[in-house]
C-alpha cells in the first residue's frame, strides 16, 4: 500500500510539470499570434483564472491551452498563479506561472525562485530536489 500512495502523489507532481509546460506553450502561442499577451495581464501575483482577460483573449488563450481556465486546477485543487511584470503598452516584463501552496494546507515545502524581477515562492518538488514548481513563461525586455 505505501508505494501506491508514493507513486499516487509522485504522479500529482508530474501531471503539474506537464501543465505548467501546457500553460507556458499557451503564452508562447498567444505572444507568437498576437505579438503581445492578453491586455490585461495584470502585474503581481494573481490566479490563472481568465478573469482580467476579454472574451476575444480568453477564448484564443483556451484554443491554445485545450481547456477552459475555469477547469484548470493543479493536482492538490488549487489555482495555477502567475506573477507578472507584463507592461501590455511597451510589450515588454516577465511572465511566470507557478504550483503555489492552498491556504490550509499544511506541511507542504515550499521554495522560492527568482526570473529577473520576478519573485514567487512555489510548491516544493520533492521528487526533483525541491525544486520550486515554477516555469518563466515570456521574458521580453
Amino acid at each position: 500500500m505505501p508505494s501506491l500512495v508514493g507513486s499516487s502523489e509522485k504522479a500529482k507532481y508530474s501531471r503539474a510539470w506537464n501543465d505548467l509546460n501546457a500553460i507556458s506553450n499557451a503564452f508562447t502561442a498567444f505572444y507568437g499570434r498576437v505579438g503581445n499577451l492578453p491586455k490585461t495581464t495584470v502585474t503581481g501575483a494573481v490566479d490563472l483564472d481568465g478573469s482580467t482577460y476579454s472574451d476575444n483573449e480568453k477564448t484564443l488563450f483556451q484554443s491554445f491551452l485545450g481547456t477552459p481556465l475555469e477547469d484548470l486546477y493543479d493536482p492538490w485543487g488549487a489555482r495555477y498563479k502567475i506573477n507578472s511584470t507584463w507592461n501590455p503598452t511597451t510589450g515588454q516584463g516577465y511572465i511566470v506561472v507557478y504550483v503555489g501552496t492552498p491556504a490550509g494546507e499544511s506541511g507542504v515545502k515550499t521554495a522560492d525562485a527568482n526570473f529577473g524581477s520576478v519573485k514567487v515562492t512555489a510548491r516544493a518538488d520533492i521528487y526533483n530536489n525541491d525544486q520550486p514548481m515554477a516555469k518563466l513563461v515570456i521574458n521580453v525586455m
